[in-house]
């Protein structure tokens, strides 16, 4: 960062030009970090602080102030995880120079497709566009991540299963959309009869509801439920035992076993299995999945060991158990290469990994 703030001695950029010589990946990240960092509100929000703190605190104080400064926000979280590792290259991170091919994405990922089952038991693959299906009396269309669907008078559930390393999107018979994010599922009538519309969920979705008076939508969740009229909001149930409710627009009343609550816009509605609790929450945090992003603030690297393989689809194992509790902030993009996240988290975290011969991830 004093780099790009102009306020390096000489003798430190001697070192620093070095370091970059000997290390190629390094010049690689100062690379993006000026292209992302050197912008004028970042560069005046840094010199407005009378200590030049590291970047995981800089990027948590410019996040509490989101609201007045989205841009600044998302464009710095982008470049977080590459930062962070930057300012840690001279202690931790010195690049294999072994002659070790590049272990190829394919040989790694779960080949798990996104598949529709009908209640006639038929299953389609949506893995790939099809201008036309003919499943049954519905006509299903399958298009750049989304499904659409005409069901005249069909009846049944049918069950859209979403595998880890991907997400779907999918149009509702009352106009409704759903984002579902990895690892998901949801299970929904092909036409809404009756007075209301009802779905179940399990993973994390982002739902857009229709509104329809004379038919209130509801969400089953484990556990808990969610009764709305028509409003934005995103569902979790990813921890067990914990589901999570953050309204963006609208009202949603949102209940447990013996518990019920009415949610506000901002407000994130959190029940256990007996308990339901509110708290505000961040949208550029809970909402950032649907760009492919995961955003982690001092997250334990047990916790993002949990998270790599939902966003990859890919198997990963946390052999070394005594590295479990050490702390990361950054964001991980899925839209980037695997391995660019574990080197950043071996630069950051001073951790090595390796792929198995059956392509599962070690942590050692």
């Amino acid at each position: 960062m004093n780099e790009i703030l102009g306020t390096l001695s000489d003798a430190e950029r001697e070192e620093l030009s070095r370091d970059l010589d000997r290390y190629p990946d390094a010049r690689a990240m100062r690379e993006d970090m000026h292209r992302v960092l050197a912008t004028d509100e970042v560069l005046n929000y840094v010199k407005q602080q009378a200590v030049i703190h590291p970047a995981d605190i800089i990027i948590n104080r410019i996040k509490s102030q989101k609201r007045r400064r989205r841009v600044v926000t998302l464009a710095v979280l982008s470049a977080a995880a590459m930062l962070i590792a930057f300012l840690a290259i001279k202690g931790l991170y010195r690049p294999d120079q072994s002659d070790k091919p590049a272990i190829a994405r394919s040989s790694v990922v779960k080949k798990q497709n996104i598949q529709l089952q009908l209640s006639n038991g038929q299953t389609i693959d949506l893995n790939t566009d099809t201008s036309r299906v003919l499943a049954g009396n519905v006509v299903l269309k399958n298009a750049n991540k989304t499904l659409t669907y005409k069901s005249g008078d069909a009846a049944g559930f049918a069950t859209l299963t979403v595998p880890p390393g991907k997400d779907y999107t999918i149009h509702l018979s009352d106009g409704s959309v759903i984002q579902l994010n990895a690892a998901t599922s949801i299970r929904f009538p092909l036409s809404f009869t009756g007075n209301t519309r009802e779905v179940f969920i399990n993973g994390e979705a982002y739902l857009k509801i229709t509104k329809d008076a004379d038919k209130p939508f509801i969400v089953n969740l484990p556990n808990s439920s969610v009764r709305v009229l028509g409003t934005e909001f995103n569902v979790n149930t990813y921890d067990s035992g914990i589901v999570k409710v953050a309204l963006v627009e609208g009202a949603v009343k949102f209940m447990n076993k013996g518990n019920s609550l009415q949610l506000l816009p901002g407000q994130e509605g959190v029940s256990s299995v007996s308990n339901i609790s509110t708290r505000p929450f961040d949208e550029t945090d809970v909402l950032s999945w649907r760009t492919g992003r995961f955003l982690f603030s001092n997250a334990s690297l047990e916790d993002v060991c949990r998270v790599i393989p939902r966003l990859y689809g890919i198997s990963l194992e946390l052999d070394n158990k005594q590295v479990a509790s050490r702390r990361f902030s950054g964001v991980i993009d899925r839209n980037q290469p695997l391995e660019n996240v574990l080197k950043a988290l071996k630069a950051t975290n001073a951790i090595d990994y390796y792929a198995d011969k059956e392509g599962v991830f070690h942590i050692k």
